[in-house]
């Protein structure tokens, strides 16, 4: 007997511009098919009614569940309603809206219609390629000529796709020449970017549990580097590893933080440790010089685990150069540790992250050691033009957040940013133009203007 397995809730993401070669598509309605069991969850909005419930006197709303079939079967996703569906429109919503990671791959799906509420669209996917693609339903309406759309959740209506092979993937792809490269990688919850000394493109840790591996992006070749034991007394966190390495590595040796608390020296041929220093209240984040001879670490600033934050500057041998209160603030629940983004811009001055506002919408500051001096960073690049079409396109009227995320191409014509949605998006500055790229998690641009993302998982962090 075959088993479905719920793969996701379905997820609320933004349709853009038109990605995929609709003409491939292969679109057919079939008669009642024989599902088997399923588990599911509600993806959207209010629960349904009952099918007997009067449809003219609620909103007409979608109930999207994805699930995956057990043993390669693919993938089926389920649409309810609570009031009768225009199969035509929803047809054509599905048509007018996909786009995929990579158009010249055939999508085919079935629809399978099981009553005039409910629709299965049954998925003919590769599962073994690193492939993705969305779709949104928001053009679909009620026989009555009811919109299921909605201004105030705009992404509700709409569903990613995500080929499952179980194995993870590093993902380079020409913006303007489509050239795609992949490199095997590790399912993770958890991928830092990394300068190293032997190249000006990044290489990416992925963390495990027992081992973690460092991949340079341009050849492929990884260092797996060792767990080590969980630290005495150590500070617990709400990323789920207790060891947080820099974002610089040098020849042979980096640095790390071990449970929050330890500063060490790690030579990264035989993997050996030495102690630099113990702090004495949790760590919420460090970055190493250029220069590998300072390292900045930031500690909670108050007794609990709260959104201020005091700096630590370092020499190589652990002795304290430089401290300063209060010179980070992240607002957050107190008690939820997780790491802030902190990063050396040069050997004299640290960009450290603070709230976002109308006056920082990056939400960060460049901090002078020398002076002890901060200053609000800026971006010219973030134009008005630019926060109204991020403001258009993903139909939400606050996105400081999204314009803290965003990566810019080499030559700066191109910004991609993660969507509100999950999935990742490249604006073109010249074209006014979104395009949809990928599902999965944004690492960056390499040198040589590729964009690079990682199929690791659902729930990645980076940082």
């Amino acid at each position: 007997m075959r088993y479905i397995a719920v793969v996701s809730l379905a997820a609320v993401l933004l349709s853009g511009c038109q990605g995929a070669d609709k003409e491939a598509m292969n679109s057919s309605s079939s008669a009642p098919s024989t599902a088997s069991p399923t588990i599911g969850s509600p993806t959207a909005t209010p629960a349904l009614s009952s099918p007997s419930a009067p449809s003219s006197e609620e909103e007409p709303l979608l109930y999207i569940e994805q699930l995956r079939i057990i043993g390669g079967g693919g993938q089926v996703i389920q649409v309810k309603s609570n009031s009768d569906i225009d199969q035509k429109s929803l047809e054509q919503a599905l048509k007018n809206s996909l786009q995929t990671s990579n158009p010249e791959a055939e999508f085919r799906y079935t629809l399978e219609w099981e009553s005039p509420r409910f629709v299965q669209i049954r998925l003919h996917l590769d599962e073994s390629s690193a492939w993705s693609g969305t779709f949104n339903l928001d053009e679909a309406v009620t026989t009555d000529g009811r919109k299921y759309a909605s201004t105030e959740q705009p992404y509700r209506n709409t569903v990613v796709i995500r080929a499952q092979d179980g194995k993870g993937s590093l993902l380079f792809q020409g913006v303007t020449s489509g050239t795609r490269r992949v490199v095997p990688a590790w399912n993770t919850g958890w991928i830092k970017s990394v300068q190293t000394a032997e190249s000006s493109a990044p290489s990416y840790l992925f963390y495990g549990q027992e081992k973690h591996h460092l991949v340079h992006a341009l050849t492929g070749d990884s260092l797996e580097i060792p767990a080590f034991p969980q630290e005495k007394d150590a500070y617990g966190n709400d990323y789920g590893y207790h060891e947080l390495y820099s974002d610089r590595f040098y020849s042979g040796f980096t640095y790390m933080i071990s449970g929050n608390k330890t500063l060490y020296r790690v030579d990264l041929k035989d993997f050996t440790r030495t102690k630099l220093h113990v702090f004495d209240k949790p760590v919420y984040g460090m970055s190493s010089s250029p220069d590998g001879k300072r390292i900045a670490v930031l500690t909670a600033h108050d007794e609990f685990i709260g959104p201020a934050a005091d700096l630590t500057v370092l020499d190589q041998k652990g002795k304290i150069l430089h401290s300063q209160q209060n010179t980070a603030f992240i607002s957050h629940s107190d008690g939820f540790l997780f790491v802030y983004s902190l990063t050396w811009e040069d050997d004299s001055h640290l960009l450290l992250p603070v709230d976002r506002g109308e006056e920082n919408p990056l939400g960060q500051v460049r901090y002078n050691i020398g002076s002890g001096a901060s200053t609000v960073m800026q971006d010219e690049r973030i134009t008005d033009q630019l926060k109204q079409d991020l403001k258009e396109y993903e139909r939400q009227p606050h996105n400081d957040l999204l314009l803290s995320g965003l990566m810019w191409s080499p030559d700066n014509r191109f910004a991609a940013f993660q969507s509100g949605t999950g999935t990742i998006q490249v604006y073109d500055t010249q074209e006014r133009t979104f395009t949809f790229v990928s599902a999965g998690t944004l690492l960056g641009w390499m040198p040589d203007g590729t964009l690079a993302w990682a199929d690791a998982g659902d729930n990645v962090y980076t940082f």
